[in-house]
C-alpha cells in the first residue's frame, strides 16, 4: 500500500469515526430526553401504610349528653364543600404516635414532697391509694398521682372583684414561670397554642366576662405543640389539660385558686402510619351518631364552617396519640376519628351497646 493510499485510508477511518462519534452522542442524548419524559408520564409511586401498631383501640373520647345524630348539619366552610384526600393539610397516609406510659419509682413520693413544698405545703401527705397522695394545708389541697407527677392543686379564696388582669402575653409568660418554677415545665408547652377566658365574679360562680375590663380572674389554657402542623384536642375544646383558675397576676403563686396539670409524653420517634378517612366518610360518621359533641350547640341546626385534622389526647393514659377530624362551628365542635375503620376496634357507646 502507497502512502497516498494510506493517507486516504486514514482519513475514512477519522471520518467514520468522527460521524459514529456524533450519532453516538445526539442517539444517546435523544434516549435521555426520551427516558426522562417517560418517567414523567409515569404515575407518582403512592407510600403504603404500613399499620405497625396492627387494629388500634376505639379514640377514648368523653361521654357526650347527646349523640351528634341529633343535629342537622349545613356545610359553610369558605368553598361550600368538604376537603378533600391529598389537599393540603389532608394527608392520605396519617402517622399514629406512641405515648410513653409513666411510672412509679421509689424516687416518686419524695417528688411529690418536694412539689408540696414549692406550694408551700409543708404537712405529711394523706395516703389515697398506693399511688395518689394528698397534701393539705392553710385551706390548700394537693393531689399528686405518683405513677406519672400530674396534679390538682385548689386553693380556698374569695376574689374581691377588685384585681385587674394583665394581657394575654404576660399572663401566659407568668403561667409559663410558674410551671418552671414548680419543676414541670415541658418545652412542648411553650411551643403550643395557649387560650385565656376572662371571668368576673357572679355571686359564689365565676362567669365568662366578655368586657374584659370587668373581669378580675383568667382561666389560662396551655396545649402541647402541634405535631406535623396538627393541633392537639383533648376532652373539653374550651380547657386544655393543663390549666389554672388565676386572680390578678399570673406571677403569683399566691393569686392560684387552682391548677390542673396532666401531661402525657408524646413519642415523635415512634409512630405507624395509618390510611386516612375521607372528610366526606368523617361527616357521614358524625351525622350517624359515630362522633362525639364536645361543644354543644344552642340549636339543633349546626353550622359547620371549617374542617381540619388534628389529634385527640387522652384525660386518662392511653396508647396511641388518635389522629381525628375536628367539625367546628358557632358555638359547636365535634371530633371523629380520622383513620378508616378496619383498622380500629368496633366502637362503643358510652353505655356499652356497640355502634
Amino acid at each position: 500500500m502507497t502512502l497516498t493510499q494510506t493517507a486516504l485510508l486514514t482519513k475514512q477511518v477519522i471520518a467514520v469515526t468522527l460521524v459514529t462519534s456524533i450519532l453516538g452522542i445526539f442517539s444517546f442524548i435523544g434516549y435521555k430526553m426520551w427516558y426522562a419524559y417517560y418517567l414523567s408520564t409515569l404515575p407518582p409511586v403512592e407510600e403504603k401504610p404500613d399499620i405497625k401498631f396492627g387494629i388500634l383501640p376505639t379514640p377514648n373520647f368523653p361521654s357526650s349528653s347527646v349523640s351528634s345524630s341529633n343535629y342537622s348539619y349545613s356545610l359553610d366552610t369558605t368553598t361550600g364543600s368538604l376537603p378533600t384526600l391529598g389537599d393540603n393539610g389532608f394527608e392520605k397516609i396519617i402517622k399514629v404516635y406512641f405515648i410513653i406510659k409513666p411510672f412509679a419509682t421509689f424516687l416518686s413520693p419524695d417528688r411529690s414532697q418536694a412539689l408540696a413544698a414549692r406550694f408551700n405545703i409543708k404537712t405529711q401527705p394523706e395516703i389515697l391509694t398506693e399511688t395518689r397522695y394528698l397534701f393539705e394545708e392553710n385551706k390548700k389541697k394537693l393531689t399528686v398521682d405518683l405513677d406519672n407527677g400530674n396534679f390538682t392543686y385548689i386553693r380556698e379564696a374569695t376574689p374581691s372583684g377588685d384585681e385587674k388582669l394583665e394581657d394575654d402575653k404576660t399572663l401566659t409568660s407568668g403561667f409559663e414561670n410558674i410551671l418552671g418554677n414548680l419543676g414541670v415545665l415541658k418545652p412542648q408547652l411553650t411551643e403550643g397554642r395557649f387560650k385565656i377566658i376572662p371571668l368576673k365574679v357572679a355571686g359564689n360562680q365565676f362567669i365568662f366576662s366578655e368586657v374584659r375590663t370587668e373581669a378580675s380572674l383568667a382561666q389560662i389554657s396551655l396545649w402541647p405543640k402541634a405535631i406535623n402542623d396538627k393541633s392537639i384536642f383533648t376532652s373539653d375544646f374550651e380547657k386544655s389539660q393543663i390549666n389554672a383558675t388565676i386572680i390578678g397576676s399570673s406571677s403569683d403563686l399566691d393569686n392560684y385558686m387552682q391548677l390542673n396539670f396532666t401531661f402525657w409524653q408524646i413519642d415523635e420517634n415512634t409512630f405507624a402510619t395509618y390510611p386516612t378517612k375521607s372528610p366526606s366518610d368523617a361527616l357521614v360518621d358524625l351525622q350517624s351518631g359515630k362522633g362525639v359533641v364536645i361543644l354543644e350547640p344552642d340549636k339543633p341546626q349546626v353550622s359547620i364552617t371549617s374542617v381540619y385534622l388534628g389529634y385527640f389526647l387522652s384525660d386518662n393514659y392511653n396508647q396511641y396519640l388518635h389522629p381525628i377530624y375536628v367539625f367546628e362551628g358557632p358555638k359547636f365542635a365535634g371530633y371523629v376519628s380520622a383513620l378508616t375503620p378496619q383498622f380500629i376496634e368496633q366502637a362503643r357507646l358510652p353505655d356499652g351497646q356497640a355502634k
